[in-house]
């Protein structure tokens, strides 16, 4: 008994066992590489016009480099991170992809051409893909069911705070790095472009909080679940999200007919990127959609034949999927505000990149922190006497954000603008933590990296691969950035159709259930 209480999570309910006082040492370090994460992912907005100019780029080429090249690569390195973060030593894996982002962020600032510029981003993405599956995982252990919300809450913080300060630091560089440029010990630095500065300055402080992150210990009573080599681990995983090999590990985990499924999978999703791309004149966002789709498609395919257990209670539960495109849905919207609310300033208002940046942070860290916050203690409490409450409290956030987003971008004067922009900053954080501790929820404790990765994944791909490109796209078409933004509340009511459903859905969704479902799958417990 005690060995299924591990397994399906459920808290004693005469006992709260104490929180090791490192864990909030370890919640530290991992919500300061989360800022980290977001300040490099995020830099490019506050840079935008000038990488637009000095590459000559349109707006479609920006959503592209804003979102798509990153998030894309950053799913299908993301897919395999999961996996491979319960099989190896996390605090490592996620060590290594620190440094890969943060170097990968620095090289843009060599960047010379649209497609450059894109490989570095590319790069961003896959050192990125680490960190959700090992952080999530490593705070799941870290602190009991009752105070995972609000955890993770606390993580999330990093990741608006990291936004907040990209506009901040952004901002502040491009106005004053024709002073600082004077200041530096090597000849020819004011013949930098100050975006490719700030790309250099941002990136490097990655690289020695790695070491941090690697020296973080072990969770108390956690079972890391080594399996051979690190090598082998990691090569097999791979092959089951990166293509060609994806083919390979089809076949050699289901045989011809995965085989065959996976090979109609190929020539539908390349037939439907090539039309979109051939109408759209936008070859790579199409392609690289195309990839990020196919790749967690098969994903899902190995793990169906590979860990059945694992599909059951993720691609195989309609709860999961539903929550999952369901919160898809508001990163889409959300993200694209996010990563465009800074070219919409500088073009409307006249306002130095400083004010701006300044302006735009400071509301982001302020608003987003008290949303979050917020948002991960009221779902913790509303949990307690309803399971419905995360799906509902993405409903609460997405419908009440409409008004807010409309208000917001038609705003004549730059105070009505901040005022509402603070208001949505609020209401668009009170759910990622809850969405966060909802994927927890629903796995094993074996499969908790793979489930934060097949959550937000989904997530990534269609809210950072498909949301600044489609408002970027419709600017091109419409001329106005405006018309691009707005067009995107039209997936309000398909998120809130999808979180209702899935609402519908959680008060079955109980531990001894979860349970249950994976044992009927193959789940071994014993022991």
């Amino acid at each position: 008994m005690e060995t299924e209480s591990r397994v399906a999570d459920v808290p004693a309910a005469a006992s709260k066992p104490t929180i090791p006082k490192y864990a909030y040492y370890a919640l530290f370090v991992l919500t300061l590489a989360n800022l980290l994460n977001y300040l490099d992912r995020s830099i490019l907005s506050i840079l935008a016009e000038e990488v637009k100019h000095d590459l000559e780029l349109d707006d479609a080429q920006l959503g592209f480099l804003l979102g798509t090249a990153f998030a894309v690569f950053y799913a299908v390195v993301g897919i395999a991170m999961g996996r491979i973060s319960d099989f190896l030593r996390r605090q490592s894996v996620m060590a290594a992809g620190l440094t890969i982002w943060s170097a990968m962020t620095a090289l843009g600032g060599a960047a010379v051409n649209f497609t450059t510029l894109g490989l570095a981003r590319i790069g961003v993405g896959v050192g990125e893909a680490t960190a959700n599956p090992c952080s999530h995982s490593l705070l799941a252990d870290y602190f009991p069911a009752r105070r995972r919300s609000i955890a993770l809450s606390v993580y999330l913080t990093g990741t608006f705070m990291g936004a907040a300060l990209a506009m901040i630091i952004g901002g502040w560089f491009i106005d004053q790095w024709p002073v600082l440029c004077s200041r530096m010990p090597f000849d020819n630095a004011c013949g930098i472009a100050s975006w490719k500065a700030t790309l250099v300055a941002v990136g490097l402080p990655g690289i020695p909080l790695a070491l941090a992150v690697l020296m973080l210990r072990e969770p108390r009573g956690s079972r890391p679940n080594h399996q051979g080599p690190a090598l082998g681990v990691i090569v097999r995983e791979f092959a089951a999200a990166i293509p060609p090999f994806t083919l390979l590990t089809a076949y050699k985990v289901g045989g011809k007919q995965a085989l065959r499924g996976n090979l109609k999978c190929v020539v539908w999703i390349a037939l439907l990127a090539a039309a979109v791309a051939w109408l759209s004149g936008d070859v790579a966002q199409w392609a690289a959609i195309g990839l990020g789709a196919y790749a967690i498609i098969t994903w899902g395919q190995v793990q169906k034949y590979n860990d059945k257990p694992l599909y059951a209670l993720t691609f195989g539960c309609p709860t999961f999927v539903a929550a999952t495109i369901g919160a898809a849905m508001l990163s889409c919207i959300g993200g694209a505000i996010q990563l465009w609310v800074a070219p919409h300033v500088i073009r409307t208002f006249a306002l130095s990149k400083t004010e701006i940046g300044l302006m735009i942070g400071g509301i982001s860290i302020s608003g987003a922190a008290i949303g979050v916050i917020l948002g991960g203690l009221w779902a913790d409490r509303w949990k307690q006497v309803d399971p419905r409450a995360p799906a509902w409290l993405g409903i609460i956030a997405a419908v009440t954000g409409v008004p807010a987003v409309f208000v917001m971008l038609m705003a004549d004067d730059v105070q009505t603008f901040l005022v509402v922009f603070f208001i949505y900053s609020v209401l668009h954080s009170l759910s990622p933590g809850a969405f966060a501790a909802l994927a927890q929820d629903l796995v094993l404790p074996r499969m908790r990296g793979s489930g934060a990765s097949a959550f937000s994944l989904i997530a990534i791909v269609v809210g950072a691969g498909a949301g600044p490109y489609w408002a970027g796209k419709v600017s091109v078409l419409s001329g106005s950035l405006v018309t691009g933004l707005m067009s995107m509340q039209i997936l309000v009511p398909i998120a809130v159709l999808l979180l209702w459903y899935a609402s519908r859905r959680l008060p079955n969704e109980t531990p001894a259930r979860r349970l249950q479902r994976a044992r009927d799958a193959g789940e071994n417990t014993a022991g």
